[in-house]
């Protein structure tokens, strides 16, 4: 999406949330904690910004849990969904978002984990699925699995709004008073000094402070899922 410039210090703190989280989940397996029914969180990747909500059961079974990866440095978005059914991977939905290139791949799988459809297309050609990807997108899911519990556990919470006017409002329409590090205030500002117009922006909400994820200018209240929605 955006690239963020001399900033690596800022990924590697943000990075330190998901330690966090994981740290979470590795002393609390034994004990199975019960998760909330609905969470958003998020994390630093290698090349921008995992998004992700999950949708659990009862019992902190996930039904759901969609994942958006922003790019610093490419016009393109990758969202997918993981869908499961009795605590089973069942079906990865995911689509990459580019207005010249878009894509998208499918898998689905049955109770025993075997698959029963794949396909990948691209402008309009469809072809199955290789090995290799497919064990990428289901690796990719245990991965998403495991790491939205870890953060979900740690408490570390998503947050998305817009920035106008040094005035910070979710997307819920709530006014909030977040204080950013000084670093990430200048870089805030620096973004959205010459916008005529507010500012999308996602954090993160953790008990060890606020970490600013990203900055854009296309409008991420418009597709944020909700608990009915996902």
């Amino acid at each position: 999406m955006n690239n963020r410039g001399g900033v690596a210090p800022l990924l590697l703190r943000r990075q330190g949330l998901l330690a966090i989280g994981f740290s979470f989940l590795l002393s609390a397996c034994s004990s199975s904690p019960q998760l909330p029914e609905f969470s958003a969180t998020g994390y630093i990747a290698d090349e921008g910004v995992v998004r992700l909500w999950r949708l659990n059961n009862k019992t902190s079974e996930p039904q759901v849990i969609m994942s958006v990866y922003s790019f610093y440095q490419k016009p393109e978005t990758v969202v997918t969904f993981y869908e499961y059914r009795q605590n089973r991977l069942w079906q990865i939905r995911s689509e990459i978002v580019n207005p010249s290139h878009p894509s998208s791949w499918h898998l689905r799988l049955n109770k025993r984990g075997e698959v029963i459809f794949m396909q990948q297309e691209y402008q309009g050609q469809k072809r199955p699925l290789t090995e290799d990807e497919r064990l990428k997108m289901v690796f990719a899911a245990s991965r998403e699995r495991e790491i939205s519990k870890a953060l979900a556990i740690g408490q570390v919470k998503l947050v998305q709004g817009t920035w106008y006017q040094d005035t910070l409002t979710t997307c819920a329409g709530e006014k909030v008073n977040v204080s950013f590090e000084a670093p990430e205030q200048r870089w805030l500002k620096r973004r959205t000094q010459h916008l005529t117009r507010p500012a999308y922006v996602a954090w993160l909400d953790s008990p060890e402070g606020n970490q600013l994820l990203m900055v854009a200018e296309h409008d991420f209240c418009k597709w944020e899922p909700t608990k009915e929605s996902l």
